[in-house]
């Protein structure tokens, strides 16, 4: 229980690092994913992050876990992007800066 816990924390800071560093990254889907997936490999590499190993499942060798493992990091941050873009979507939905200044303004629409 405290790997997925492990995986899904790192995930998320995964995730918000890679959207610090998405202005300097190509707009295209694929320049995204390649970063994320980088980043996450390096992550678990930086940390010795083998979750093969604390879940007892028996792996060739201890680079590949490792390896493995950050690619997993890499899908769990996607998808912690992924949640946070839909709930940036609702509060944006919710909160319309554009029509509350025309309210407070008093201004009326044009066209």
């Amino acid at each position: 229980m405290e790997t997925f816990a492990v995986m899904a924390f790192f995930g998320l800071g995964l995730s918000v690092l890679v959207m610090m560093a998405h202005r300097y990254v190509t707009a295209t889907r694929e320049g995204w994913a390649l970063t994320t997936i980088a980043l996450g490999v390096g992550l678990a590499w930086l940390a010795d992050l083998n979750m093969w190993k604390l879940w007892a499942v028996p792996v060739r060798e201890p680079w590949i876990g490792v390896t493995l493992t950050g690619l997993a990091l890499a899908g769990v941050a996607y998808f912690w992007t992924e949640v946070l873009g839909f709930f940036r979507g609702l509060e944006r939905k919710y909160n319309d800066e554009a029509a509350a200044l025309e309210k407070d303004q008093g201004l009326r629409q044009v066209a």
